[in-house]
């Protein structure tokens, strides 16, 4: 019999996609997410936390192939880096589309999620999780690192009202993205009117958010201690991939409860927090360049993250671009043999870099643009490091144990290999920028204290985790002792630095909705370093705020800030300005302090009409101001 059966190889070539398929459940789940989202929404159905897990979780679980190859080999790992990996993405999508001239509205952020989240299933064939499951103790380790984390940034940020200032400047922009439809637009309230000039990265996932779930605005103000939480875990993630599951555990669980994360956490500083978490999921990038090499798919990864980094916080940024340049140059000096491979990767990645970020970058070029320059160096000199405030708020005994673990790693020629590289390079430029004022680069310096938990906490847990034999137990138990001794630190300090960024009480709600009933429309009110932020979200007016230089990034909005403090000072030039404005009302922190501590005086224009714990409210006298000046 002769009979050629043709059906069989057309069914396997039929079966093949599908078995392609069939080892990418994250990326089929991610597109099920999207596909969940928008049918919801197609019938008016509202669910915020799927809209979350869109914008965060979707983009990383279907574009997991991007990770690293040594990161990629771990599962645990490669799930804990998701949320940041998701992260990088939508900041690029976003800030993209929206330079594009793409609208930011439910819409069409929803018909970019789709389009992502196909592109990451149709372009890579390689399994999503990859390497045995982690072991019950790592697992019940990271998942203790988190809730800890999470615990004692509660203590700091949970419920309302939220300590700080600078949350009131996010959620007023992202209430403008959803409102306007798009990234490069205008405050109309803060200094009398002027460009958004904050970077867009955060922003741009907040405007986004609101615009698919149209839920208030003040809903995304409890999003940096969601993103805090990504930190944790991609740090957990960098140090397992390249030094075991006791390292990855380690250095998470020190990062999450170090202190000073909960000073962040008070001001709000979350463009640096969202940054923090992108640099960790750089630095594993990096590493792999100077280790492994980085293939195509690891080269684009590292230029989607590095892009978001810029998007996200341009002085963590500059930290990133200075630390690796400096792990490149080392390298190809050190490495001969390996050269050819380490340039390479390099080229794949900027290569990457470039096509993935050009919209990005004339995004951020179209912001700089109004920045009207950089203040010189002089303006900072209030904000040198004092470092026995550094190395309380680390804790004594992280400080010492982290200046020891990078002795040892230095002088252990075990432990001193390339890996530990682009750790060393991060901890130098961390600390030649903490005094780069001996130079006259203009920065502000105590910043740099930010990005000391993540070279602290992995070097630390590199050096316990890599003892054997008889140091073993007492490593073990030195680890123990450590991270027990700082969480009870961290857990008695976080009431301390609520208080203490707590401007917001119910005082100050009733002198606030004083003023607000008396407001004229688009009337200017002056007020303090301490209410700057706030008073233009809460009053939604005109905000002329008495910034000190050394809380100024675009040198075009000195010279307004400056007005302020006139009018706070009551100079000459003071009370014509606020007679030219048409200024009835002053509002000031009676405990706030310039940036170097020292207080502040009383306005010496217009009479008290109000007092608390945390404001005073002061009124001119009514003029016929030209309104609208």
């Amino acid at each position: 019999m002769t009979t050629v059966s043709v059906k069989q190889p057309d069914a396997t070539v039929a079966r093949a996609p599908w078995r392609r398929l069939r080892r990418r459940p994250l990326a089929l789940a991610a597109v099920a997410l999207v596909a969940l989202d928008a049918i919801l929404a197609g019938v008016g159905g509202r669910v915020p936390a799927l809209d979350a897990m869109v914008l965060v979780l979707a983009p990383g679980m279907a574009f997991l192939p991007l990770l690293p190859a040594r990161l990629h080999a771990h599962a645990l790992a490669t799930v804990a880096v998701v949320p940041t990996l998701g992260i990088a993405l939508s900041m690029v999508a976003l800030v993209s589309a929206s330079r594009l001239g793409v609208p930011v509205d439910g819409t069409w952020v929803r018909a970019l999620a789709g389009a992502v989240v196909l592109v990451g299933l149709a372009a890579f064939e390689g399994p999503d999780l990859r390497g045995p499951a982690p072991r019950p103790l790592e697992l019940l380790g990271l998942v203790a690192a988190l809730a800890a984390g999470a615990v004692l940034g509660g203590r700091v940020i949970a419920g309302f009202p939220t300590p700080g200032n600078d949350w009131a400047k996010y959620v007023l922009y992202a209430d403008e993205i959803r409102r306007q439809g798009s990234l490069l637009i205008d405050n109309p309230y803060w200094m009398l009117g002027v460009p958004f000039r904050e970077d867009p990265g955060v922003p741009a996932l907040y405007g986004a958010f609101l615009a698919m779930t149209g839920a208030p605005a003040i809903v995304v103000v409890h999003g940096i201690w969601v993103l805090m939480g990504t930190a944790t875990a991609a740090v957990y993630a960098y140090a397992r991939a390249f030094w075991g599951a006791a390292a990855g555990v380690l250095a998470a669980a020190l990062f999450a409860v170090i202190p000073i994360d909960q000073n962040i956490l008070g001001w709000h500083g979350l463009a640096t927090v969202a940054a923090i978490g992108l640099l960790a999921l750089a630095l594993a990038y990096v590493t792999s360049l100077v280790v492994d090499g980085l293939s195509w798919t690891g080269a684009a990864g590292f230029g989607v993250v590095i892009v978001a980094l810029a998007a996200a916080h341009r002085l963590t940024f500059v930290v990133a671009l200075l630390a690796f340049g400096a792990v490149v140059i080392i390298a190809l000096i050190a490495f001969r043999a390996e050269r050819r491979r380490l340039v390479a990767g390099l080229v794949r990645a900027a290569a990457a870099a470039l096509v993935l970020g050009g919209a990005v970058v004339a995004d951020l070029f179209a912001r700089e643009q109004t920045f009207g320059g950089t203040q010189d160096y002089r303006a900072y000199l209030q904000t040198k490091l004092n470092l026995d405030y550094f190395a309380r708020d680390l804790t004594y005994a992280v400080t010492g144990a982290g200046v020891l673990a990078f002795v040892y790693l230095a002088a252990t020629r075990r432990l001193r290999t390339r890996s530990v590289l682009p750790l060393g390079c991060l901890a130098a430029v961390i600390a030649a920028l903490t005094f780069a004022w001996v130079v006259e680069l203009p920065l502000a310096y105590l910043r740099m204290a930010y990005y000391a938990p993540i070279p602290v906490a992995v070097a630390i847990a590199i050096v316990l985790a890599a003892q054997s034999g008889r140091w073993r137990a007492i490593a073990a138990a030195a680890a123990v002792a450590l991270v027990a001794s700082t969480t009870a630190i961290a857990w008695d300090q976080a009431a301390a630095v609520r208080r203490f960024y707590a401007f917001t009480d119910r005082s100050s709600v009733r002198a606030l909705d004083l003023v607000a009933h008396s407001l004229r429309p688009n009337e200017v009110v002056v007020t303090d370093r301490c209410w700057s932020f706030q008073a233009a979200w809460l009053l939604h007016t005109r905000v002329l705020a008495a910034l000190d230089p050394a809380d100024i990034q675009p040198k075009a909005e000195l010279p307004r800030a400056r007005l302020a403090s006139a009018i706070l000072e009551g100079t000459p030039q003071g009370r014509a300005a606020a007679r030219r404005l048409g200024v009835r009302y002053v509002i000031i922190d009676p405990t706030c302090t310039s940036v170097s501590g020292e207080t502040k005086s009383p306005p010496l224009l217009g009479r008290p009409v109000y007092a608390g714990d945390r404001i005073a409210v002061f009124q001119i006298a009514p003029t016929r101001g030209r309104r609208g000046s």
